[in-house]
């Protein structure tokens, strides 16, 4: 079969290192190879050019629509694009991987899932820690039962960044925990409320407190923070026999109980090459008419959304928010391969992809 043909869209620090891995790949795999990179500043494709060598550079990608080679985007360009160059990969009947988050606006990320439906193409989110092999272990510690009953989750997402004109943190740090949040529970929150505010800059929060509330009286706490001069990528799960402490960025994980600390043994994983990867294969999969499972795809992405937007509006009217009665599943079909979407009429939106 012939490789998948990635053409990459935005070239900043993120984008690199997605040209790197996938390069890294196309070398070990030969599932896939890297048609082109994309960027609109000369400067940084001129950056690429030295660090990667020959490849096909260019400052706009829309040749790439009508490309018969070129296969699927891979976008890691700056948030506010990201539903423009998705929708109009997926209209030219692409497959999308859109780093997080999917979209600014909870209208335009379902719309993609729409788009990508339509089309009958994969569209993924770069909910990296879906392939973090310390979020896997905790996942199956809560599951067991070992901690007992879930009291509440605490994150700490935090690092040092200067001020930024046309981002805000809760956009930019959010996606992550809230994701890990679901992914460990299984299940969205009912309400959120959020605190913030931005100090060195005026409408841009660079600091935020999201509380979350679960079903059975589960809370979770999400510390999000620009402020913070140490990085921090850390989750917490405190339970009635004990308490669960992960570092995402090394992937090391302990229990505590009564006056002990365990480690649980995990070998870390390279979850962005596994994101690529996983998303590889939903497109061989798909190209096949096989079924196939997509771990970070767009209604997980979309849900995503939804909670940063509930979040942001709990901030603005400083109150608690209830998350709004929208958002998709999937249902099974009655043909193996057919997929079908309904509304989520309830209250916990649990996703059927995670």
């Amino acid at each position: 079969m012939k490789p998948l043909n990635i053409s990459v869209v935005g070239a900043g620090y993120w984008g690199r290192k997605v040209i790197r891995e996938t390069l890294a790949l196309a070398r070990t795999s030969g599932q896939i190879s890297l048609h082109s990179v994309v960027d609109n500043s000369p400067t940084v494709l001129e950056q690429c050019r030295k660090e990667f060598g020959s490849l096909d550079y260019r400052l706009d990608y829309h040749d790439l629509l009508s490309d018969p080679d070129v296969s699927a985007a891979h976008i890691c360009s700056p948030n506010a694009s990201h539903f423009d160059i998705a929708s109009s990969f997926l209209r030219s009947k692409k497959h999308v991987l859109v780093e997080k988050p999917l979209a600014l606006r909870t209208s335009e990320a379902f719309e993609l899932v729409r788009l990508a439906e339509a089309n009958r193409r994969v569209l993924c989110v770069g909910h990296v820690h879906r392939f973090n092999n310390g979020v896997r272990e905790l996942r199956k510690v809560v599951g067991s039962g070992v901690l007992g009953d879930i009291y509440y989750l605490r994150f700490r997402w935090t690092g040092y960044l200067p001020p930024q004109k046309e981002r805000d943190v809760i956009t930019d740090l959010g996606p992550h925990p809230l994701d890990i949040c679901n992914h460990v529970l299984d299940v969205w929150p009912r309400k959120i409320s959020c605190r913030g505010r931005g100090f060195r800059v005026g409408m841009n929060d660079e600091v935020a407190f999201i509380n979350t509330e679960h079903g059975n009286g589960l809370h979770a706490n999400i510390e999000l923070s620009w402020l913070d001069h140490e990085k921090r990528r850390d989750v917490m799960v405190v339970g009635s026999e004990g308490m669960a402490h992960l570092d995402c960025l090394d992937q090391k994980l302990s229990l505590q109980r009564a006056d002990t600390v365990e480690p649980v043994t995990t070998v870390p994983s390279n979850t962005l090459r596994e994101e690529i990867i996983h998303f590889a294969k939903c497109c061989s999969h798909d190209l096949l008419s096989a079924s196939r499972t997509n771990l970070s795809g767009g209604l997980l992405g979309a849900n995503v959304v939804l909670l940063l937007e509930t979040a942001r509006k709990s901030l603005y009217e400083e109150r608690t928010v209830q998350v709004p009665l929208a958002g998709w599943e999937e249902i099974p079909a009655e043909e193996p391969n057919a997929r079908t979407y309904r509304r989520v009429e309830g209250r916990n939106l649990r996703s059927t992809l995670s």
